[in-house]
């Protein structure tokens, strides 16, 4: 099941008191809060002072955000006591506190109808205090920073509502909406945060061009930010996109500089931990395996270059061993139409040589051996021995050293 990161749930800027109190729960005594509560059902409630119904509202409020991952439920009771005392109060905000607060809870059930139907209400309340509907506390109209604040937050939410519903362009301008907020305020860690989801988001489906350029400008905003969480948090996102393309030297650079930050914070970023370890496991498996393949092409490839070279060599050789035999058919032919009578040296006639027999009469000459000639023309020794045996009786000597000196009385060497 896909899911992005808690953008946008509770990033205000301005709107500090709800971020305080999605905080507050882990250091509270939840029990404390109950305390405060207790007994105060609606019914006793509504004959009740303003400030006590505020500060039940209140006690309601940070309950709501305390018991969301312990209880649910429990969770989901205070924000509808939150709904109701901040509608009997007069306040716009506290319900629309309340109701993007029950929508997170049903979309985190995957209850995503419900989820729209509690986004929507939440949207209400904006609009009317955007239009400059009053509150309690605000008789002038709610401030059009923690208008946007809220706004922004509602935004990111129903992006990611959208997003699991595979809505992606409407959730792409629910996004785009909150990030025009963001840059509005210069809110860079908001900023981060957001463009490292869309990182997330182009990624899945696959744009990785995209979702580099998302990734690079959340690092871009953290570090602007000063905020190195979400420096680190997109790098791990580019070490699996790099991962998943094959380049994993690239890979382990950015999961190494991810690591980097994590390893110092287990305590709080312990899952981060544990994903960025296991994906920097599969890097380095990745890595081996893409060693072993290079080892065994390069092996095979020099193997093939040795068996063409050999090929070749041989292929030359049995060119060179056909063209020797087509010359030795050729010449006893010849041989056979001529009156050896008129072959005969002394008789003023010049010795006609074979291209082969001229190849190899400079050779013995120099006094190179049959094998060593062999060698040189890549021929074998029997053909040497072959066409030697030729010149000998053309020039009609009785040994090789007789053959040399006619040869130069012939004027062929």
């Amino acid at each position: 099941m896909r899911r992005l990161f808690f953008i946008l749930l509770f990033i205000p800027l301005f709107a500090g008191f709800a971020r305080a109190q999605y905080n507050d729960h882990r250091d509270r005594n939840l029990d404390s809060l109950e305390n405060v509560v207790a007994g105060w059902t609606p019914e006793r409630l509504a004959n009740a002072p303003y400030e006590t119904k505020a500060g039940v509202c209140l006690a309601f409020s940070q309950l709501m955000y305390g018991y969301e991952r312990i209880n649910p439920d429990r969770s989901m009771y205070a924000a509808r006591r939150v709904y109701g005392l901040g509608n009997e109060l007069g306040s716009l905000y506290q319900p629309y506190l309340a109701s993007k607060f029950a929508g997170q809870l049903f979309y985190n059930k995957e209850q995503y109808d419900s989820t729209l139907f509690y986004y929507r209400v939440a949207l209400g309340y904006l609009e009317r205090m955007a239009a400059g509907e009053a509150g309690p506390d605000t008789p002038d109209g709610y401030p059009q920073e923690k208008i946007d604040d809220a706004a922004s937050s509602l935004y990111g939410n129903i992006g990611n509502l959208y997003y699991e519903i595979d809505s992606l362009p409407q959730a792409i301008s629910y996004y785009a909406k909150a990030g025009k907020i963001f840059k509005k305020y210069d809110w860079k860690t908001s900023s981060s945060i957001l463009e490292h989801n869309l990182g997330d988001i182009w990624a899945e489906e696959g744009d990785d061009a995209k979702a580099i350029e998302c990734y690079n400008a959340a690092i871009r905003y953290a570090q602007e930010a000063g905020d190195s969480l979400w420096v680190a948090s997109p790098k791990l996102g580019l070490g699996a996109l790099y991962l998943r393309q094959g380049k994993v030297t690239k890979a382990l650079q950015y999961l190494g500089e991810a690591d980097e930050y994590y390893s110092k914070h287990q305590d709080q970023e312990y899952y981060d931990r544990i994903a960025t370890l296991d994906i920097m496991g599969q890097a380095y498996q990745t890595q081996k395996r893409q060693r072993t393949m290079l080892a065994t092409a390069f092996a095979v490839l020099a193997l093939a270059l040795l068996v063409l070279l050999i090929l070749t060599r041989r292929t030359l050789r049995l060119k060179k061993e056909n063209s020797a035999a087509d010359e030795a058919i050729g010449e006893a032919l010849n041989e056979l139409e001529v009156n050896d009578s008129l072959n005969k040296p002394g008789m003023g006639q010049h010795i006609e040589l074979s291209r082969g027999e001229s190849e190899i009469l400079p050779m013995i000459a120099e006094g190179l051996t049959s094998k060593d000639i062999a060698k040189r023309l890549f021929l074998t020794e029997q053909t040497i021995k072959w066409r030697r045996q030729r010149l000998i009786a053309k020039f009609d000597a009785k040994n090789t050293a007789e053959m040399l000196a006619k040869a130069k009385e012939q004027g062929l060497l």
